[in-house]
């Protein structure tokens, strides 16, 4: 009787230990193909423990839930990065496109490319060679689009993250918008040469009145007139020929320690004394040295002026390296500062507060900064000076 009743106890163990186990393979394939709409609560009635039970159907509505918090985050998401303005672009190591929303196709055309190699060469070879941090701008289609790079690892993937962001409207607005300054511009300048001369001209073909050598010491002082007014009007026009005709600069290596020293030794002889600063010393700028010497003795003599009423003026030049190795002069003083409506004009053409100034030294800094692939900034505050960096 004792050996029947532990045979039976036996099996009756081993049928509710078989039926737990099938239970958690059940378990254990909803989970692994995503067939979450099972229960539980009939095993119970086979031998499954209740608390077992529970806990498993517990676990299967967390996980649904959790299954479907993330399918709805990945589909929001996708539809996100689809549908906004800026293309975007997924690169493995290997040159493979990985993802790519539908704006970036639409840029870069059809059909949608699958690796790197598929896009016309001048595109592939710049893509190819963007590094984190830095902007380029391409021309797809006819519209000029900027592109940035970032890294990123994702699923055991050395990933390179690229984005397009299509800036002709800004471009196409920002030049009409510089047109517009510019015709504003020449035309105060041209009107104020042309009208006196028009006018002393209609004065002079009307004198008849008084003796001759009145009439002559009229025309004598008239004819200077138009001549002053007619040479400004030259002069301004052989400045517009100097803007645009800046050559392309031939880029050397120049130390930039040198260069400041010559400088120094130059405006000194002029009366114009600044103080410099390099960290390190050795920096070197590859690029044409005339030309970036043009730039620091305009910007120099502009701090210069603008200390000239102060008790205490001070000029300084300072060259560093920002965080990506780059550098970086800034040429900086205590004057009178910019005024804050003329801020957004003071890189117009012929545009200038300075009497007698010819109203294209920034102009010709930031072109020749724009021909090495650089960038200028200027930063104001009126009666507590001005900052201006020169970006490599």
């Amino acid at each position: 009787m004792l050996f029947g009743v532990t045979v039976w106890s036996f099996v009756i163990v081993l049928r509710k230990a078989t039926r737990s186990v099938k239970d958690m393979k059940r378990l254990i394939d909803a989970i692994r193909f995503a067939e979450l709409n099972i229960s539980f609560h009939s095993a119970v009635r086979k031998g499954l423990p209740e608390e077992l039970a529970q806990i498993m159907e517990e676990s299967i509505t967390i996980f649904r839930r959790r299954l479907i918090q993330t399918e709805t985050d990945s589909m929001f998401y996708d539809t996100l990065l689809q549908r906004i303005d800026s293309g975007i672009m997924v690169l493995n190591k290997h040159g493979q496109i990985e993802w790519i929303n539908k704006t970036a196709v639409d840029m870069l055309g059809k059909p949608q490319p699958h690796k790197l190699s598929d896009l016309p060469p001048d595109i592939s070879a710049t893509l190819a060679e963007l590094v984190p941090r830095e902007v380029k701008l391409l021309t797809i289609h006819n519209t000029r689009v900027a592109v940035t790079a970032t890294y990123l690892s994702a699923g055991g993937k050395d990933l390179k993250l690229i984005s397009f962001k299509n800036i002709q409207p800004a471009l196409e607005e920002h030049e009409s918008e510089a047109w517009r300054k510019l015709i504003s511009v020449l035309t105060h300048e041209m009107m104020n040469s042309i009208t006196p001369i028009l006018s002393l001209s209609e004065t002079l073909s009307e004198e008849t009145t008084g003796n001759s050598e009145n009439r002559h010491a009229v025309m004598q002082r008239a004819m200077q007139t138009i001549h002053r007014r007619s040479k400004g009007l030259v002069d301004f026009v052989k400045n517009y020929r100097q803007l645009t005709r800046i050559p392309e600069p031939v880029p050397v290596s120049i130390s930039v320690q040198e260069m400041l020293t010559d400088i120094h030794h130059l405006l000194k002889a002029e009366g114009i004394d600044f103080s410099y600063h390099i960290q390190p010393q050795n920096i070197q700028l590859i690029a044409d040295r005339t030309q970036i010497e043009q730039i620091l003795i305009n910007l120099i003599k502009n701090a210069h002026e603008a200390c000239l009423d102060m008790p205490q003026p001070e000029i300084f030049v300072e060259t560093h390296k920002n965080e990506y190795q780059r550098p970086v002069i800034t040429v900086s003083d205590n004057g009178y500062g910019i005024m804050p409506e003329v801020m957004d004009k003071i890189f117009v053409p012929f545009f200038t507060t300075k009497t007698g100034g010819s109203g294209i030294g920034l102009t010709i800094c930031r072109q020749i900064m724009n021909l090495h692939h650089g960038s200028i900034t200027i930063e104001s505050e009126v009666d507590k000076g001005t900052k201006v960096m020169l970006r490599f």
